[in-house]
């Protein structure tokens, strides 16, 4: 029995291909049922409504990409023990999404873009389990990244991973179509990677932001300022 013969993977399928054509907001639940030969209520049902249906649309390759993301990164454990290079470590974040970028761009591309909207917009229906998968990758890497970029903070990379994240979104959301040069300029997916690691990688092991304190007049008080540091300035 093929996936597609049971009322579950029907409705996610059917509301994929319809929030990746016309827009999350713009697709109703009615689309989505009359699509997938089903009704609102199997949707209700199955997901605990269209929320429900949203977040499993984006589980059906978001779940793939963050058990890709934790192997390498025990593969990179059993390399290097507690001291993983950074670029490694974002070697194991970055990969799994541009290899899925690159499956995606060969026949659903907009499906990738659909991703990328949904990452960077993040709305309420999906931004508490978006936030979730951030977090088992946040307690993964985080202490890894710790070992590897002494000195700077916790927050402040958790910060910068963020922005990894986030950059990899606005990639997906602007995914060329397939003839046109890939993301990052390029279709080799190793090249790809090397480049987005090369520049994560300055980001993160840049110099942790300073805090100073610029005085005012007497009765003014004082800013505190958050800098990078001045070196070379």
């Amino acid at each position: 029995m093929s996936d597609l013969d049971d009322t579950p993977s029907r409705l996610v399928a059917a509301a994929e291909r319809l929030f990746a054509e016309g827009g999350e907001e713009a697709t109703s639940l009615r689309a989505v049922t009359r699509a997938a030969l089903s009704s609102a209520a199997a949707v209700h049902y199955h997901f605990g409504g269209r929320d429900g249906l949203l977040r499993a649309v984006l589980d059906r390759h978001l779940n793939g990409r963050q058990e890709r993301r934790l192997k390498l990164l025990n593969r990179a454990i059993e390399r290097y023990g507690d001291e993983v290079p950074v670029a490694v470590l974002l070697t194991a974040v970055v990969r799994p999404d541009l290899e899925l970028l690159e499956k995606l761009r060969k026949h659903r591309v907009q499906v990738a873009r659909f991703l990328g909207r949904s990452f960077a917009l993040r709305s309420p229906a999906v931004a508490e389990h978006l936030d979730r998968q951030f977090q088992v990758l946040a307690d993964r890497v985080l202490p890894l990244l710790a070992a590897a970029v002494p000195g700077t903070p916790v927050p402040e990379l958790r910060q910068r991973l963020r922005l990894v994240t986030d950059s990899i979104a606005m990639i997906y959301a602007t995914a060329p179509d397939r003839g046109q040069p890939g993301p990052l300029g390029t279709d080799d997916l190793d090249e790809q990677v090397r480049r987005l690691v090369a520049f994560s990688a300055a980001g993160m092991a840049a110099p942790p932001a300073k805090t100073r304190t610029t005085g005012r007049p007497s009765g003014t008080g004082a800013v505190t300022v958050r800098t990078g540091s001045s070196k070379g300035r």
